[in-house]
């Protein structure tokens, strides 16, 4: 007997019927909507051992059924993030910085043939170097004064105005190459540059494929247990996810960026803004949550300052019992990670160093974050200066060298949502699922809330998804 062929709707009516099942109206428009004729026969021969009756739910379980049957195309390595607080630790962690943008810089077309301070010092005419900024300063006629140095030497570098050099940011502990003059007098070796050299992200496009949509989506900063936590919001994204809506039937990866709990303790008087007051009640909620997103869905978890691992970076993913209240679709990250999806390489990080680089960066500030992040991307290190805001503790591996250039780099922390692209790397400061807090009224600065951020992993195509009620 041949296939039945279901081209309109009359003749899958007929079909349910003559097999004694009744199909709803929207069972049956979806059915036509997303041409899921070659279904049918599956959905008969489960229906007549079941109810007798499909409706809406009924195809899109099935549908999940069959994308389930998909490949995931992901590499997790769970690193050994071993840290101490010692000297020897601390120097350690700011070689690591200085040898892997070292090497970065070296392959750049004007800093071939560089040497090293010590050496520069002796030598006549134009000089490369590469070295770490120890300090930062202005002389009395507006010059830029740096200090720079490597492994073995030291050396002052002026930054003259009339070469427009002088205005450039420039941060303590990041690392740079200068091209430049030696001038020697009764004293030190000074350098004049005529260029700054940083290790930057090279220019590229993005590539198109003929794939078929592969979405990954961010979230971040969802404080679930705050009393301001946005839950109808969240319910609404939730639902979305679990539709039959095309966009989200491409979903394929989640990421939670951080700050998924409020925590406790984090400030003081918490207790008083929270719902629920202790942590693991709050991440049990967060886990009913995920739980209603569909199996073949890959949900990745990583903390940030709210939640319950040590404060300071890099911070070790959720790991025991926490870990056991998620479901099994989910995967624990470090902050920070780099995630490799469907061959791209997704950078995720938290994002507290963003609030140091609002103050370094002229014209940065919570509602346009894009020129911090593009700072950042372009000193290829997540906290490019040490102390401030941003605690971090000292490991043979600094963590937050950004040694592969990502495809899609996603943050968070400061509850705005910005989108941008620089060079070619698509980024998000990833919204936030809680309302304005007394903090932020203080601060006079608005959320962006409930926004979900969804990049295809094969074309530029980027969406975003607003869930505010």
């Amino acid at each position: 007997m041949p296939e039945p062929l279901f081209r309109d709707r009359v003749s899958i009516l007929e079909y349910f019927h003559s097999h004694g099942i009744l199909i709803s109206p929207k069972a049956l428009n979806m059915i036509l909507e997303r041409s899921m004729g070659n279904l049918i026969p599956r959905l008969v021969s489960e229906q007549i051992a079941a109810s007798g009756y499909v409706d809406e739910k009924t195809v899109r379980m099935l549908l999940r059924g069959e994308k389930k049957t998909e490949k995931m195309n992901f590499e997790v390595y769970l690193p050994d993030i071993k840290v101490n607080s010692s000297v020897e630790d601390f120097r350690k962690m700011f070689v690591s910085r200085y040898e892997k943008l070292r090497k970065i810089i070296a392959l750049s077309g004007s800093m071939r043939g560089s040497m090293d301070i010590r050496t520069a010092k002796k030598t006549y005419g134009e000089v490369k170097i590469i070295g770490m900024v120890s300090s930062v300063d202005v002389t009395r006629n507006g010059h830029k004064r740096i200090v720079l140095e490597d492994m073995e030497d030291s050396i002052q570098a002026i930054l003259m105005k009339d070469k427009g050099l002088s205005g450039e940011l420039i941060l303590q502990d990041e690392v740079i190459g200068i091209v430049g003059s030696v001038s020697r007098g009764p004293g030190e070796p000074v350098i004049f540059p005529n260029e700054i050299v940083r290790p930057d992200i090279p220019y590229r496009t993005i590539d198109e494929t003929s794939k078929d949509p592969v979405f990954v989506a961010s979230l971040s900063d969802i404080h679930v247990g705050s009393k301001t936590f946005r839950k109808d919001d969240f319910r609404r994204m939730i639902n979305w996810i679990k539709s039959s809506d095309g966009e989200a039937e491409k979903l394929k990866y989640l990421i939670l960026s951080g700050d998924v709990v409020d925590g406790i303790g984090v400030y003081p008087g918490q207790e008083d803004d929270l719902e629920l007051v202790n942590p693991m009640e709050q991440y049990a909620r967060l886990g009913e949550y995920l739980r209603e997103i569909p199996e073949d869905i890959t949900t990745f978890i990583m903390p940030g300052n709210h939640d319950v691992v040590r404060l300071a970076e890099p911070q070790p993913y959720f790991n025991g019992k926490l870990k056991e209240i998620f479901p099994e679709n989910a995967i624990m990250l470090p902050n920070p990670y780099n995630l490799r999806l469907e061959g791209r390489n997704v950078l995720l990080y938290h994002g507290m160093s963003l609030n140091d680089m609002i103050e370094l960066v002229p014209g940065a500030n919570y509602s346009s974050i894009g020129k911090a992040i593009e700072e950042i991307l372009r000193r290829r290190h997540l906290a490019p200066k040490y102390g401030g805001k941003t605690p971090l503790m000292p490991s043979a591996n600094d963590y937050h060298v950004i040694e592969e250039v990502p495809d899609i780099f996603i943050t968070g922390h400061i509850h705005s949502h910005y989108l941008g692209n620089y060079r070619g790397v698509r980024y998000v400061n990833s919204s936030t699922w809680q309302s304005q807090t007394e903090y932020q009224k203080m601060m006079n600065f608005s959320p962006n809330p409930s926004i979900m951020t969804m990049f295809d992993l094969h074309s530029r195509t980027t969406i975003i998804k607003n869930f505010e009620s």
